[in-house]
């Protein structure tokens, strides 16, 4: 749904999903609850100076052109609104993704950027290769598995491997820049309750820390009309607030540990998940040939290996059940051809 004219009277216009539109054939369609955003609206274009006066501060964000509405629920409402019942808030949490090399916390997760890259130029900066199948793993592996140290997911990994090692971490924080101590507690409604995880059916699975170096495959809630998967993921799979040793310590260990987080400021709870690939793109090529591209390149993940490869692009989608906050982690899924 989305607003087409905001200058006087207000005019909706509505688009029905398949889903809806099945429900309303059968007389079951029923709005129950629904949420705003305001993915268009440019908040820099505020202008407390403006030379024609403060009337016209907002002028440019209030003729900001407005989107139409369209189904596809991973392009719109990644920016929801919402409503805080109090006024005394300076800083609101967001997520980020932690890279940083961490072993006793988290491991081998960094920017693909920095070690993957194709001769070619189609490098992927910002987000992780997954390698499809055991075939294209052992084709690169060369008999060393630093090979993956930097942004490689493993999308068909054995029962007994560890695939902590192998993970994608989202933080929640406030960034304060240390204006507000790590060691201060988030407030309780500020603090995600729980994560939604959104990503293609056709091509992904998901596997969530359990605690204990244990991932689990976790089942999603429903799947979509455009095929797109929605995981529901509680607080109780969550990794909990880290707790920082004491300044005073005089071990070393609050340094590492300052080091290891993405924030400087309150931190909340993090989100370990572990993508996999589904079975059809690890035994078939055909979503390769319908939705992806063939490259003739290398590939150098710290040795150089020369190799024909499909690949795809796809996003996961991450959003806060509590604040909204949302985030998403580009997948480049690789799989070695002939």
């Amino acid at each position: 749904m989305a607003f087409l004219d905001n200058s006087g009277d207000i005019i909706l216009d509505a688009v029905l999903t398949d889903a809806g539109r099945q429900r309303m054939a059968r007389g079951e369609f029923k709005i129950v609850k629904f949420a705003f955003g305001d993915e268009e609206v440019n908040y820099e274009l505020f202008s407390g100076n403006h030379p024609s006066g403060s009337a016209f501060a907002d002028v440019e964000i209030m003729q900001t052109p407005i989107l139409e509405a369209f189904t596809n629920n991973t392009s719109l409402m990644k920016t929801k609104l919402i409503s805080l019942n109090r006024n005394n808030i300076l800083y609101l949490p967001i997520l980020r993704v932690n890279q940083n090399p961490d072993r006793r916390i988290q491991r081998d997760v960094r920017k693909t950027s920095q070690a993957v890259s194709t001769a070619d130029g189609m490098n992927f900066p910002n987000g992780w290769y997954m390698l499809a199948d055991r075939a294209t793993r052992d084709h690169i592996e060369v008999g060393s598995a630093a090979a993956f140290e930097a942004g490689i997911l493993m999308g068909q990994v054995a029962q007994n491997a560890q695939r902590d090692q192998r993970h994608v971490a989202i933080d929640q924080g406030i960034e304060t820049g240390n204006r507000v101590p790590m060691d201060t507690p988030m407030p309780d409604d500020l603090m995600e309750s729980a994560f939604l995880i959104r990503m293609d059916h056709r091509l992904l699975r998901l596997d969530v820390y359990q605690g204990d170096d244990l991932y689990v495959q976790k089942r999603n809630s429903f799947v979509d009309d455009d095929a797109i998967a929605t995981y529901y993921v509680p607080f109780a799979d969550l990794v909990p607030v880290r707790t920082l040793t004491s300044p005073d310590d005089a071990s070393g260990d609050r340094a590492k540990e300052e080091a290891s987080e993405v924030f400087r400021g309150p931190l909340g709870p993090r989100l370990r998940i572990h993508p996999r690939s589904s079975l059809h793109i690890q035994q078939s090529d055909a979503l390769f040939d319908e939705l992806g591209r063939t490259a003739i390149s290398t590939i150098r993940m710290k040795s150089c290996v020369a190799f024909n490869y499909k690949f795809i692009d796809t996003l996961i989608n991450i959003v806060g059940v509590t604040t909204g906050q949302s985030i998403d982690l580009p997948i480049r899924i690789i799989k070695k051809t002939g």
